[in-house]
């Protein structure tokens, strides 16, 4: 009987340790795993590790457009302090707030959220909290140990040392106090029309006689007005809006004696005349090419040249919307400068160093190929991706790398969310991209077979979708180009309009 107590007491204490686990487990909540392996805290956090009061000790400006140096000096002699009813940065507070934990590479949270590449931060991975308002970032915290961090607050980096444990409350500062910086829906555009020109490729599909037929790339308009969203209309090929006027970009597939020749053909649609005439060429083997961004000015493509193509390809390239006949692509520090092929380099050695000798005996290793890039998508944003091709490219696809440097206007003139990927996850759980409009009125979401839109309001998500595109088979987005105010929808509504009215001609 004594040991049947010792038994019973024994699963009493293991039942317990079990609820007061489960308990804990409560306390958090993880959302849909991603490549960055975000973590998402819920507000009623049981323990916050940013918890306390911090002093700042210096700071970066990194984006002048939103602080200035008086503003920036002025917060090294304030208090900044989080708890879990108040987050206060010098007289800016936000109460209520919530916490949101991501665990991830430091350096790619600077580059690919605030387009800064001049702090190092190692490889590690650390605990960055976004503090904010529902869906409108107060301010981001970069935990470096338990006494000191990194906070980015309106457009500065600052570097943060903690104090003590005491923090401010609500009663000391006065209740319901609401962030003054909330980014909320306060551009001056909000309310006008907008329009976006979506291009679309479908992958190529393997044909009877074992080859690859072409990818096909098409271009959506859509345009709201009135608070209306209109019918999509569709043009063949990709509509490119530029500076002088409209381009039409094509992908030509020829076979000429037995090989496949593909060729990008550019035109001015306005201009005929400027049309470039694609020849096909028998030159001894396959040519493949591909798009997989389009800019203003830049394209990302890839090409392989071989005789044994299965879908994969040789290299990466950027080429000037200009000067698309060329198989030699504009190399990183010719296209972004210095800054730029720094980082390639060494995102290329990193990668280099943790490959097996069986993988660097496949690849070309001896030197970076700084031509040898394109650009990808991940969470919502373009990013620059490397490449080390392989020695038997009819074998093996070669590795690619992610460059911790931000694509400049040169390539992108607008990448920013409205509202947090995290958000956007908890509207669509299925998303895998999403573009938000540059007056922060409406965000496309996209899924693997249709694209949601959606109205944002105070910052947030409406959760209503106002229209859905569906999408082809393993199509996906290489271009999001938007237009903001009546005369210039009206503009661009025209132009898409002429051209669906050419196609209709026999």
């Amino acid at each position: 009987m004594k040991l049947n107590g010792v038994y019973m007491r024994s699963k009493i204490k293991i039942l317990t340790i079990l609820l007061l686990a489960m308990s804990l487990i409560g306390c958090t909540s993880i959302s849909n795993s991603n490549d960055q392996g975000e973590i998402i805290v819920a507000p009623t956090v049981a323990k916050l590790d940013i918890n306390g009061s911090w002093k700042a000790t210096k700071y970066e400006i990194m984006d002048p457009s939103t602080n200035d140096k008086n503003e920036a000096e002025d917060l090294l002699t304030k208090r900044i302090s989080f708890n879990s009813e108040l987050a206060a940065i010098g007289h800016n507070y936000l109460g209520n707030p919530k916490y949101k934990l991501k665990v991830m590479n430091p350096n790619y949270f600077l580059v690919n959220e605030y387009k800064w590449t001049k702090t190092d931060l190692g490889n590690k991975d650390v605990e960055i909290t976004s503090v904010s308002d529902d869906n409108n970032v107060f301010c981001d915290f970069i935990k470096l140990d338990n006494n000191n961090g990194l906070l980015i607050y309106k457009g500065v980096l600052y570097n943060l040392t903690k104090t003590d444990d005491s923090t401010l409350r609500q009663w000391d500062v006065g209740v319901n106090v609401r962030s003054e910086d909330s980014m909320g829906n306060l551009n001056e555009n909000y309310n006008d029309p907008i329009g976006v020109l979506i291009g679309l490729k479908s992958s190529r599909e393997k044909l009877s006689t074992g080859q690859y037929g072409p990818a096909e790339y098409r271009t959506l308009w859509v345009s709201f007005k009135d608070d209306k969203l209109s019918e999509p209309k569709e043009i063949k090929d990709l509509l490119v809006p530029r500076m002088k006027g409209f381009w039409s970009i094509k992908v030509n597939h020829t076979e000429n004696k037995g090989y496949i020749d593909e060729e990008f053909e550019v035109t001015q649609t306005n201009e005929k005349e400027q049309m470039s005439k694609v020849k096909p060429m028998a030159n001894g083997y396959d040519l493949y090419r591909d798009i997989s961004f389009v800019g203003n000015d830049y394209i990302a493509t890839q090409y392989y040249k071989g005789n044994n193509f299965k879908n994969n390809y040789v290299s990466e390239q950027i080429l000037p919307v200009d000067n698309t006949k060329t198989l030699k692509g504009v190399d990183i520090v010719t296209l972004l400068g210095e800054e730029a092929q720094k980082s390639f380099y060494m995102a290329w050695k990193d990668q280099v160093g943790n490959l097996s000798e069986e993988a660097k005996e496949k690849l070309n290793v001896a030197a970076p190929n700084y031509e040898n890039y394109t650009m990808i998508r991940k969470n919502g944003h373009w990013l620059l991706q490397g490449k080390i091709s392989a020695i038997d490219q009819d074998n093996f696809n070669g590795v690619s790398f992610n460059i911790n440097y931000p694509p400049t206007k040169k390539l992108v003139n607008h990448d920013k969310l409205f509202v947090s990927w995290n958000s956007i996850k908890e509207v669509v759980p299925a998303a895998v991209d999403a573009y938000t409009a540059y007056n922060g009125r409406l965000v496309f979401i996209v899924t693997k077979d249709k694209i949601d839109i959606y109205q944002i309001k105070n910052g947030s998500i409406v959760t209503n979708s106002i229209g859905t595109i569906s999408l082809k088979n393993n199509e996906s987005v290489v271009m999001c180009e938007w237009v903001v105010t009546g005369q210039s929808v009206d503009k661009w509504d025209k132009q898409v309009n002429s051209i669906k009215d050419s196609e209709k001609k026999p």
